[in-house]
């Protein structure tokens, strides 16, 4: 018989400064007005302040340490390191990734680290159903850590500057999942991707060929073809199959998380799902803007917190990708 798998505890580990959105456009050279105010809805992001202990990796270690001690689990019985970043990391080479100085800088060193990429906010999804399949599948493996840590890249925090779509922050988190866990339980996750939309939002060049030179990175999106993918319908078809499969009703779900990108995408998501897009994800956004996939698991703190859910409520987290991978999730409170 399969194990349940669920959340332990999460861990964000986010810069104390933050800069108004009116200031970044300024910076970046892009109209600011109040037309795009509002249909972002975002005020301010976290940004790093270029101390060492910021960098991305740093602030994962952070995150993952604290993820830990809040589930009081010893680093030793860590099974896996499961990385979602999505941005370039400090070491711009193909060899290097975060997830293994994590893995030895919170001492799991009897785990091993695997990492996914190039699904935008739905990379978190995409490592939590590889992780939770792990733990649940193999009785070796009892406990994982998902943990991510991203930074934007210097002068491109408003994505598309000709329409902005969003505005990226600086930020890390963790997530402990533990097979039999009390709570939080992760019921399945449904993954969707169109691979004809592989450069849809992408970062041109790669370590290849610029390797060391940080200010020729820039995340472009083709907001064109953005538009034109039927977001919402795509991720209540894969709600409502997921659901479906767990035997499930809409009706049974208390509420949706989604990615913190805008207003706007939020605006469609609630029509998606019938209202029941929870408040943190606006509050959130307002003060963090989009924070990559560290969006959900600052969203599930937040829902959880709120009080708002109890035990054995239904909660789906949703994320189209951006247009490339569209991610589902069903926990159970």
């Amino acid at each position: 018989m399969k194990s349940p798998v669920g959340i332990l505890a999460a861990s964000c580990h986010l810069p104390q400064h933050k800069r108004s959105v009116e200031d970044l456009f300024r910076e970046e050279g892009v109209n600011f007005s109040s037309h795009v105010a509002a249909r972002l809805g975002i005020k301010q992001v976290p940004i790093r302040n270029g101390q060492a202990s910021e960098s991305a990796s740093n602030m994962a270690v952070a995150a993952g340490r604290e993820a830990l001690q809040r589930a009081k689990v010893d680093p030793l019985t860590v099974d896996v390191v499961v990385e979602y970043s999505i941005m370039p990391q400090e070491y711009l080479v193909p060899v290097w990734n975060m997830s293994n100085k994590v893995q030895a800088e919170v001492g799991a060193s009897k785990s091993f680290v695997v990492g996914f990429s190039g699904g935008g906010s739905s990379n978190f999804m995409v490592a939590l159903s590889s992780a939770a399949a792990m733990l649940s599948e193999n009785d070796s493996m009892k406990t994982a850590l998902l943990v991510t840590g991203d930074t934007t890249i210097p002068g491109n925090r408003v994505l598309n500057p000709d329409d902005p779509v969003t505005v990226m922050g600086d930020g890390a988190s963790a997530v402990v999942l533990q097979s039999d866990a009390p709570g939080g339980v992760v019921i399945d996750t449904e993954l969707w991707s169109d691979g004809n939309n592989h450069d849809i939002c992408y970062i041109p060049g790669g370590s290849l060929i610029h390797p060391d030179d940080i200010s020729l990175y820039r995340m472009r999106l083709d907001k064109a073809r953005y538009d034109a993918f039927p977001k919402a319908e795509t991720l209540r078809r894969l709600s409502d199959k997921l659901l479906e499969r767990a035997g499930l009703k809409f009706s049974n779900v208390a509420c949706v998380l989604c990615s913190n990108i805008s207003s706007q995408d939020e605006a469609v998501m609630q029509q998606a799902f019938e209202g029941k897009v929870s408040p943190v994800c606006a509050s959130n956004r307002e003060s963090h803007g989009h924070l990559q996939g560290t969006d959900f698991p600052l969203n599930y703190l937040s829902l959880t917190e709120s009080g708002s859910v109890k035990q054995g409520d239904y909660v789906l987290g949703v994320s189209h990708g951006m247009g490339t991978t569209a991610a589902v999730s069903l926990f159970r409170y």
